[in-house]
């Protein structure tokens, strides 16, 4: 089925131009979280993080652009400084991008079911995959911290 045949669906804007928001919010906490981040493995979570963020953007610019919308805002780089101290501990950050991927596959999940466009259902399918593999590195790395932590 052709989709240039197939305009999108409000359903399916709404849920783009959310996805946008969010995303360009996360490309944003990634960086600044990296810059200050001194723990190892949360850092790397994070920059899988944010490979996921600068990934999901892409395609969604390509998708919008292509149906000739307007481009959300968004959250851009200057709305971060880098500089700034930093706002907390290393375990706030792993248990805040554990909670954003549990709100991310719930969103993810129901952006597909309202979704009709072939291509748009399977940019949530792959967005629901790597969002279960951030979820699956951060309760990995938490419960491997809290073993270490009930040890000690």
């Amino acid at each position: 089925m052709d989709n240039q045949k197939n305009r999108l669906t409000s359903s399916e804007i709404t849920s783009l131009w959310a996805q946008y928001i969010q995303d360009t919010m996360s490309d944003c906490i990634s960086k600044y979280v990296l810059a200050k981040v001194k723990d190892s493995e949360v850092y790397s979570l994070f920059e899988f993080t944010l490979e996921l963020a600068e990934k999901h953007l892409h395609v969604l610019r390509d998708i919008i652009k292509a149906e000739k919308l307007d481009l959300p805002i968004g959250f851009t780089d200057k709305g971060v400084n880098l500089d700034a101290p930093p706002l907390f501990t290393d375990t706030f950050w792993l248990v805040y991008i554990h909670e954003m991927t549990m709100h991310g596959l719930a969103g993810y999940s129901i952006s597909l079911s309202v979704s009709a466009r072939k291509d748009i259902r399977d940019h949530y399918y792959q967005c629901n995959i790597d969002a279960m593999d951030l979820y699956n590195k951060s309760i990995e790395i938490l419960i491997w911290k809290l073993e270490i932590f009930i040890l000690t």
